[in-house]
């Protein structure tokens, strides 16, 4: 069944999967699990831009990814099958969005849950934590078989019941996370900062994560510069500012705490803007400096700072935590996020990642009736990603029981990186990173409705691209290998490649390439059992060059970029043109890419790979290498290669290479009616989905209503406990049974 290119299902499925072309592989084993966002308690995707009633919906415009999770699990165990079991994850917040959807009480009291860019919270409840991003793999001493973690950037990590896919409890409890909201707003659900890719140790059986925080300036501005990345004209950003100004003071704004704030960081920028005369351009520094200068009041207000901490859980008990500080013993400041983590045997290196997480992309159509509104706040708070990434490395013998602190090295990779994989052997105290680098394009950005197309700037975008994320990068993407001393931070040895796939300037007899460098997998990538000690073969996804995706915004945003490669000139006839997605395989050793890939057809849009190992009874044969020896599984959304025409009908499907024979093509395509999704992200291997009877649990009750006690106001008390007894809590019962850790 095809259906539109941004369509997810809501409906849990179980189901077998249907070949469309080739044979099933009949040596495959294990499941695969893939995550993947499928809308709101509200509307399912693409987004309805309006509402039952004929007003506008706010919703609509929202990133893909704010959405409520829909795990996928692929069981290849029986051969000549494929079957597929969905479950949708929902943590306690799910149940507290969905008593106050839309049509409900407390959604006409103003009482709900409403879409922030990569966010999703509540001005009376908190943030929700949607568990749609990635899954992680664990077993400890005394666990039979293999353990599941669902993970998100913007929330605690929760524990998955490998068979029902129900989640079972969180990692730690609200006790001893960190919220970075403002305590005195009285939230039940804390916006808790932490990575989508925690670490495991199968040798140490250890798992590792962060919980971070920032300042009240930094989770606004990222400590960016305003006015510092794209051109102004002040008199002109006055005289919208003022417009602005003047539109909220008319609006019903009291007590909304978004447009309070706005009203005054408006009422900062009109004081900044009089003192200017027309033409002359601001200091960016001093407007950093003022609201860098406010961090101390905001701290004494709201109880917000600056602070890393890094986290460790052995299965049983409290989390281990230490407060991360830098080589002058001050804490470390995240500009963007800790998308991710890695660890090798001795060291543990943490990341701020490339994709933002500030004001930027917290908001998508405020102003639905003013268009030029939403434009106008977008420019004059959006920032580019940094041009390259600090990472921090630790010690882990340094993870001393008892302390409080431990000090990590600092050392910038020149690019920007959102990913990287590190091999678990550290040689002489080297640890080698693997890097894929999203240069000149930031993941957490979006095509917005009012955007216009990079290739034709009066041109609105297509609609059915609206929500998805702006993967039309600004320049080549490129990967990495990077050799670290441990013990001092200095970059030993740097290898960066990158491919354009074509000669000259014509894009023709497209070869591997590196275009939209994204999702990359290996052998044992993440493995309850074993560690890999020497990542030879890595396999990556590129997007390659879409003219749907690249937004005028986007390209004015980058256009200046530090580390370009291409010419933004011609890199935009490149996108004119068009560059398919790409699969290829590359060997670590020599920093080349093997000459055996896979070029897709333009619209056969290639969304997230996993390697799965073939399965040998015997042992691997002797001359077959065992980092090719399984099959790449792939998941498609595929349409028409004329992407101008209005037809928005799409296939998903399930694709299977020969990861020793990618240029071979798909060895088996599949698809079912039922199966939709609209954009799946991360995956894992895993060679069983057995439940495991462990004692560990954070009861749901507890856990919040500890929460709640903290609340200086004693009628906000008693309403929530209401409120999560009627609407949260009679979910949970079956998990509120003895051997609570609180």
């Amino acid at each position: 069944m095809k259906t539109p290119f941004t369509y997810a299902s809501r409906q849990e499925i179980d189901v077998e999967l249907q070949v469309t072309e080739g044979n099933i592989p009949t040596d495959m084993y294990g499941h695969v699990y893939l995550n993947s966002p499928c809308g709101t308690v509200n509307h399912t995707l693409p987004m309805p831009e309006f509402m039952p009633d004929g007003s506008k919906n706010s919703e609509y415009g929202e990133m893909m990814f704010n959405g409520d999770a829909m795990l996928f699990r692929f069981d290849l165990n029986q051969p000549g099958r494929v079957a597929v079991k969905s479950s949708m994850l929902k943590a306690p917040c799910f149940y507290a969005d969905y008593a106050t959807r839309y049509g409900t009480d407390y959604y006409k009291q103003g009482i709900y849950f409403k879409g922030m860019g990569l966010g999703r919270t509540s001005m009376h409840m908190g943030a929700r934590n949607q568990l749609n991003t990635s899954i992680n793999l664990f077993k400890f001493k005394g666990d039979k078989n293999t353990r599941v973690s669902i993970n998100f950037d913007a929330g605690r990590f929760y524990e998955l019941d490998a068979e029902s896919m129900i989640l079972k409890t969180p990692i730690g409890s609200n006790k001893e996370w960190v919220g970075d909201f403002p305590n005195k707003l009285e939230y039940t659900f804390p916006l808790v900062l932490s990575t989508a890719h925690p670490s495991y140790d199968p040798i140490t059986q250890e798992l590792f994560t962060v919980n971070y925080l920032k300042s009240a300036s930094d989770l606004a501005f990222g400590g960016r510069r305003l006015f510092g990345d794209l051109p102004h004209e002040n008199d002109l950003v006055a005289e919208h500012v003022q417009k602005l100004y003047a539109d909220l003071q008319n609006r019903r704004v009291k007590g909304h705490l978004l447009a309070g704030l706005l009203l005054k960081f408006l009422e900062f920028l009109r004081s900044i803007l009089g003192k200017s005369k027309a033409g002359d351009s601001f200091d960016p520094f001093d407007v950093e400096a003022a609201l860098k200068s406010a961090d101390g009041v905001y701290k004494d207000i709201f109880g917000m700072e600056n602070a890393v901490y890094l986290m460790r859980w052995t299965g049983a008990g409290l989390l281990d935590k230490w407060r991360v500080l830098n080589e002058k013993g001050e804490d470390l400041y995240i500009a963007q996020c800790m998308h991710q983590t890695n660890i090798s045997k001795d060291y543990i290196v943490l990341v701020d990642s490339s994709v933002k997480f500030t004001l930027d992309i917290m908001f998508s159509d405020p102003f639905p009736r003013a268009p030029w509104l939403d434009e106008l706040l977008r420019w004059i708070t959006s920032k580019a990603m940094l041009p390259e990434t600090p990472l921090y490395i630790i010690r882990r013998r340094d993870l001393k029981p008892g302390a409080k602190t431990v000090a990590a090295k600092t050392f910038v990779i020149p690019l920007e990186t959102v990913h990287y994989s590190m091999d678990y052997d550290n040689p002489g105290n080297l640890v080698t990173l693997h890097t894929a680098h999203n240069t000149a394009s930031c993941a957490a950005e979006w095509v917005r409705p009012y955007d216009t197309l990079a290739v034709e700037p009066h041109t609105p975008v297509f609609k059915n691209t609206i929500g998805l994320m702006t993967c039309g990068e600004m320049d080549i993407g490129r990967i990495g290998k990077f050799v670290v001393n441990g013990e001092t931070g200095e970059i030993i040895e740097q290898h960066v490649v990158h491919e354009k796939g074509f000669e000259g300037d014509q894009v023709n007899n497209i070869k591997a390439h590196t275009w939209g460098i994204a999702l990359n997998t290996y052998r044992d990538m993440i493995s309850a059992e074993k560690p890999v000690s020497k990542i030879r073969k890595n396999y990556w996804q590129s997007y390659g060059l879409d003219k749907r995706m690249l937004t005028h915004f986007i390209w004015r945003l980058y256009y200046d970029y530090k580390n370009r490669v291409i010419p933004a000139d011609q890199l935009l006839e490149y996108t004119r043109q068009g560059v398919p997605f790409c699969l290829f395989r590359q060997d670590t050793e020599t920093m080349s890419i093997d000459n055996d890939f896979w070029v897709f057809r333009i619209n056969e849009n290639l969304r997230s790979i996993q390697f799965v190992p073939r399965l040998r009874p015997n042992g691997i044969p002797e001359g077959v290498d065992p980092d090719m020896d399984g099959y790449i599984l792939c998941s498609m959304v595929n349409g028409s290669p004329d992407i101008d025409h209005d037809n928005d009908q799409y296939s998903r499907e399930i694709w299977f290479f020969d990861a020793a024979g990618l240029s071979k093509g798909p060895v088996c395509k599949m698809q079912h009616p039922e199966l939709q999704f609209a954009f799946t992200i991360h995956s894992v291997w895993s060679p069983d989905c057995v439940s495991s009877n462990t004692s560990y649990n954070i009861p749901v009750r507890e856990d919040y209503d500890w929460v709640i006690s903290n609340f200086p106001n004693q009628e906000r008390q008693k309403n929530m406990r209401e409120f999560m007894e009627k609407n949260v809590y009679p979910f949970f019962f079956f998990f509120s049974k003895p051997g609570s850790v609180l």
